[in-house]
């Protein structure tokens, strides 16, 4: 387990809401993943980095069993007390080194420090020591907070649309898509598509709002054989 990243994460986690999530606005858009994915109730999940399973629960409020792993201790215990009456299981384990046993239906991971590095583009390694944690008919949803305007971050990369592009050029099936916060909450079952991405895109690039670049992978597993 890296340690200092646990630790960071501790130490954040102290706030309840650390990442001020409100469920009015990001409950539309784990709707319009679930669509997009085609994921069954019933289905399993493993939410990979879930903090204070913020979105654990909300995949569980669509019927899914859910699995969250986190590094931090802090934040699992949250999550615990927070959804664990739901009997959504909450774990604290790194992915480099968790053992389940058996695959998951899907495998959510959504701004993840896995993914907060320089090499992302040209660096696959992450996203394929992932998959071999979905069923080959599982999906498999990347999501990562970025900005299409010019403000940086002193600590986090802003990837593009580009980067996304090149991360899973092996992937011809990959489903790549920008949405910003607002977007999935104003345009519901079409905000994960080409024209919403280009909207959005537009929106964040003059606006400065955030968003989340998506890719969605179905049967990963065929894919890479």
């Amino acid at each position: 387990m890296n340690v200092d990243r646990a630790q960071h994460y501790d130490v954040k986690y102290r706030d309840q809401n650390y990442f001020q999530y409100r469920r009015w606005l990001h409950a539309p858009y784990v709707s319009s993943l679930v669509r997009a994915c085609g994921l069954p109730e019933g289905a399993s999940v493993l939410d990979v980095g879930c903090g204070q399973g913020f979105f654990s629960y909300l995949f569980h409020a669509h019927g899914m069993k859910v699995t969250g792993i986190d590094v931090s201790e802090t934040g699992i215990r949250t999550a615990d007390r927070l959804y664990g009456r739901f009997g959504i299981t909450f774990t604290v384990a790194d992915i480099h080194t968790a053992v389940f046993p058996e695959r998951f239906d899907c495998l959510f991971v959504r701004s993840c420090s896995l993914y907060n590095t320089a090499g992302f583009a040209a660096d696959d390694e992450p996203t394929r020591e992932l998959l071999r944690h979905v069923k080959p008919n599982g999906t498999f949803i990347f999501a990562y907070n970025s900005n299409f305007s010019s403000r940086p971050s002193p600590t986090w990369r802003y990837h593009s649309l580009a980067d996304v592009r090149a991360h899973f050029r092996r992937y011809p099936a990959a489903r790549i898509f920008f949405s910003t916060r607002i977007g999935t909450w104003l345009l519901r079952r079409y905000a994960l598509g080409p024209l919403a991405t280009r909207l959005n895109v537009l929106v964040s690039g003059v606006s400065g709002m955030g968003g989340d670049l998506v890719c969605i992978l179905g049967n990963p597993a065929r894919e890479r054989s």
